[in-house]
């Protein structure tokens, strides 16, 4: 059964995200030829549902009903659609029964329906309705305003706790018409297209889980496949392949182009330049040698998981499992079962036994990317595995035996979690056996210029170019005149995205998102200028002695203050994440700006 489109405009209203609605006869809708939808009003749903061109369509409360309308005045199976000619509408004997034209009707008998004819169901209407012809899209927006409606649906999603995707696409021909007459027949109203480069788009589709990024996915390469087009498409969803725009970019573009999704140019590429950064690398060498868990701390997209991978190749468990857990991509009830494996009849569905993933990498290396992210309820069990070297699965009554190294990674203050209660105190000193603090890149530039060149030539092998391009006098002074909020990982989407936008030319600063960086500079060199307290904003929460409240309070108050309200910006301004902010703001007791929720 096919979820319906909960918004009635012509476009959305032919396109359903997710499995073909098929009809109590078989049926299959198609969606490109859809001519009529039922529209359902009742006092908590209003939703449209896409029409077979024949068929029945069974209506009612039952989860088997293909137009399901769970109210108490429903009875499971109400009534039978027929989809003709004629359209007919059928009682199927309710206990509250069915109206037309203000008449009941009589059980189990077929009436004629017109569209656009009410037919009640106790407190709820349906009405069939004629279907528009499909919307063609008006607008290919730019990526900067692509980039920045992902940022704004990462903080909405970690709001409501809701789920989105976006697919990068990169197509064989420099033909557009048949691609974006393709995108604008799938797409619903409230995605959103963007236009990456040459032949290359992305689609931001919200309110989506996987499995409905996936079908777009196949339909995509379906419907191209039809004007003879080849595409290469990648995705990436929300939270399960990152929290940031950045993330979410870099991992859709890196499976667009066969590669493996990663954090930066694997640590044979690394850069390091900086007296920081080489004795930090150094430090983390000799860390290594010994089995001691490891802490990496620092902001999103300094190159963690690349920093984590080095220590475990540069241990003696080098040759044994390396295992790469995001804490935050997991529900609760996943990742226990995931970690710790489960045994048969455990829970409903547990049909076999199951290995956990800490099992998996007996004898390795366990790395913990986002631990912050933890619920309360697994870092109790996580605390029992680091101290006693065991693991028990799910429904299980033996402890197992368990060697592993541990490793874990966070953007987030967790001293500052555990005064929240969202964190354990006595797992945090287990993990705690030696820290390891990157820098953000802003406090590294020099190291700037080699990562780019590194990206550089990454971009160019990944696109087949003769040559690399190279950099122009006054993109260098560009890329060094920004604060790089997105730290690494930005940088490398920036220069990937100039490389293709570039060709076989220099980069020149056109190909920058010159905008995005410039709206930053501007906000950091007007708090300056003011003798604002903002003028040390990326150090607000960084890892080193902590500022006093009032001096964090002074900050977040004058970063709020340059960004209008806007707590998106001010936290990338703060070199903080929007939750960060907004815990700050509650905590503080300052006025939320106008518009925002709790």
């Amino acid at each position: 059964m096919s979820s319906p489109v909960h918004e009635t405009t012509p476009l959305e209203s032919t396109v359903v995200s997710g499995t073909p609605l098929v009809t109590a006869t078989g049926a299959t809708v198609d969606h490109q030829s859809v001519r009529l939808h039922a529209l359902v009003v009742s006092d908590k749903l209003v939703a449209t549902y896409p029409l077979p061109d024949s068929g029945e369509i069974r209506i009612g409360r039952s989860p088997e009903c293909e137009i399901l309308i769970d109210e108490p005045s429903m009875s499971r199976f109400h009534a039978v659609l027929t989809i003709g000619p004629p359209l007919l509408i059928r009682d199927n004997a309710s206990a509250n029964g069915t109206r037309l034209r203000e008449r009941p009707l009589p059980p189990e008998v077929e009436v004629e329906l017109h569209p656009g004819e009410p037919v009640q169901f106790g407190t709820t209407t349906l009405i069939v309705q004629r279907q528009a012809a499909p919307i063609r899209l008006r607008r290919l927006w730019t990526h900067d305003y692509f980039e920045v409606r992902v940022d704004e649906e990462c903080a909405r999603a970690e709001r409501r706790n809701t789920q989105f995707g976006l697919l990068r696409l990169a197509c064989t021909t420099s033909a557009s018409r048949p691609i974006q007459d393709t995108l604008a027949d799938l797409a619903r109203v409230s995605d959103v297209i963007g236009e990456y480069g040459p032949s290359d788009y992305e689609i931001l589709l919200l309110d989506s889980d996987t499995e409905e990024v996936e079908v777009a996915m196949q339909r995509l390469t379906e419907q191209l496949a039809v004007h003879e087009i080849k595409v290469k498409i990648g995705s990436a969803c929300y939270p399960r392949d990152g929290r940031t725009a950045d993330a979410l970019l870099s991992r859709a573009g890196a499976l667009m182009r066969g590669a493996v999704p990663t954090d930066a140019v694997r640590s044979s590429s690394v850069v390091v330049a900086e007296q920081a950064m080489q004795d930090l690398y150094e430090l983390a060498g000799r860390i290594a040698n010994g089995t001691i868990t490891v802490l990496i701390l620092g902001e999103t997209g300094v190159g963690k998981e690349v920093l984590a991978e080095r220590v475990h190749r540069k241990s003696p468990r080098a040759s044994k499992p390396y295992l790469r857990l995001n804490c935050a991509a997991l529900s609760e009830t996943l990742l226990e079962s995931e970690l710790f494996g489960y045994e048969r009849g455990a829970f409903t569905g547990a049909v076999a036994t199951k290995q956990g993933l800490l099992e998996t990498a007996d004898g390795g290396t366990v790395f913990l990317d986002e631990i912050g992210e933890l619920p309360l309820s697994i870092q109790v069990k996580l605390l029992r595995v680091l101290e006693e070297r065991i693991v028990m699965r799910v429904g299980g009554l033996k402890p197992r035996p368990l060697d592993v190294r541990f490793i874990a990674a966070t953007n987030r203050d967790l001293e500052l979690e555990i005064e929240r209660g969202a964190f354990r105190q006595d797992l945090y000193f287990r993990i705690n056996g030696a820290t390891l603090v990157i820098p953000p890149l802003r406090e590294r530039l020099g190291e700037l210029p080699a990562l780019a060149r590194a990206f550089l030539e990454h971009a160019a092998r990944q696109l087949g170019l003769q040559t690399t391009p190279v950099l122009t006098r006054d993109v260098e002074e560009a890329l060094l005149g920004y604060s790089w909020p997105g730290n690494i990982r930005e940088l490398r989407n920036a220069i990937e995205r100039a490389v293709l936008l570039s060709g076989d030319g220099p980069i020149l600063p056109v190909h920058l998102p010159l905008e995005k960086m410039r709206t930053v500079a501007r906000a950091i060199t007007q708090s300056s200028a003011s003798r604002d307290p903002i003028a040390a904003v990326p150090e607000v929460l960084r890892r080193g002695p902590r500022i006093s409240p009032d001096e964090e309070r002074a900050k977040i108050e004058a970063a709020l203050d340059s960004c209008g309200g806007n707590q998106t910006r001010a936290a990338k301004l703060l070199g903080i994440g929007r939750r960060t902010l907004i815990n700050r703001v509650k905590e503080f007791g300052l006025a939320r700006p106008r518009g925002t929720k709790a």
